[in-house]
Formats: C-alpha cells, structure tokens, sequence
C-alpha cells in the first residue's frame, strides 16, 4: 500500500509513550501510529454526528414553536360569544358553590374574600370587575359578567384568564397570582365556554 509522509510535532512525554506502547505490541512505531490514526478515525462515526445535529435541529425548531405560542400576537384569539359567557358564569358559579361545601367555610364571605384574592392580583382585573363578579355570583336575577366584559378582562381567550387562573389556584390552594395556564387537569377556557357548568362533576371526581 502507498504510503504518504506526515510530519507532526508531539510532547516528548508522548512520544515517549508511544514508542512503549508500539515495543509492547510487537510493531515499528510507524505501524503502530498507523493503527491508533485508523481505529480514531473509524470509530469517529460522522453518521452519528449528523443524527446530533439533527436532534439538535428539531429541539430548536420545538422551542421556536413554543416561543411562538407564547407570543400574544401569534396566538388565535377567539372573542368570547353571548352563549359562552353564560356558560362561563354558569362554571363560575358552580364551582364557588362547590368549594364552599368542600372546603367548609364559615361564611360565605370568607369564601369569597379567599377567592377574591386569588383573582384580583392580576394587573387587568380592577374593582369595577370585582363589584360585577360578585353581582353575578350572589345577587339573584343579577346581570352576570356579559361577553364583552370577558373580551376586556382577558383579550379574547388569550392566556391567562385571571378568572380560570384564579379558580385553579384557590381550588389547589396555591400562591395567588401563580401561573398555572398550561394546567391539564383543568377545562381549558375554550372548554368551558363550551360545557360550562357540566364540568365541574368531572372536575372532582
């Protein structure tokens, strides 16, 4: 086989381990530097650095697209309708209804102080939506909060709502103001909307 010359320079220390190694295994040093290059350069799989690099590829394009989402104007933002926010205060309700057998308050306005403070911690919401929640949550033939109050108060469906925000936290008993928008094991806004009152069986069982 030809060969070609390859002039490199090396620590003294290395090259004195090489020639011991090269004794030990019974070859000229040449042959032996040969054989250590060969098995690098073999075992040097550039397949599997094109599979890293393509990993690394579709991490980033999965973290693009999450930003993406994360981003006010890249979301789809669906105004809430008429029909929806009654189904909304329905949810609303039901669960305030629930929570207070649930948690065993001593009053209602202790219920409603806990929950309260789990809602208006949030910079959208002010006093003019407090005044109105409670209106429709205890004020018999009350007008409750309309579709258009809901679009201010959350800028369509976009996350988060201070009012599903709110309610997940003061049913888990969280920190008030804790995010908790991509929560699972909860109705989406969108699902509530849909369903209303009819999830909250399902919520605790």
């Amino acid at each position: 086989m030809q060969r070609s010359q390859l002039n490199i320079s090396i620590n003294p220390e290395l090259l004195k381990r090489i020639k011991e190694s090269a004794r030990k295994s019974g070859k000229s040093i040449t042959n032996y530097v040969t054989d250590c290059c060969a098995n690098q350069v073999e075992n040097f799989s550039s397949e599997s650095t094109d599979s890293r690099l393509n990993t690394i590829e579709e991490r980033l394009e999965s973290i693009e697209k999450t930003l993406a989402l994360l981003v006010p104007g890249n979301q789809k933002i669906t105004p809430f309708t008429p029909e929806e926010a009654i189904r909304c205060n329905e949810f609303i309700s039901a669960i305030f209804n629930h929570e207070v057998k649930e948690k065993k308050y001593q009053s209602i306005k202790d219920a409603w102080n806990d929950l309260i403070s789990h809602i208006e911690c949030f910079d959208q919401w002010n006093d003019r939506y407090t005044l109105r929640l409670k209106e429709s949550l205890f004020i018999e033939h009350g007008d409750p909060l309309s579709h258009n109050e809901m679009n201010l108060l959350t800028k369509g469906k976009e996350c988060p709502c201070p009012i599903r925000t709110g309610l997940i936290n003061w049913i888990n008993n969280s920190n008030p103001g804790q995010c908790c928008c991509s929560d699972k094991s909860f109705p989406s806004q969108q699902t509530i909307c849909e369903k209303g009152s009819k999830l909250v069986d399902n919520i605790y069982t």
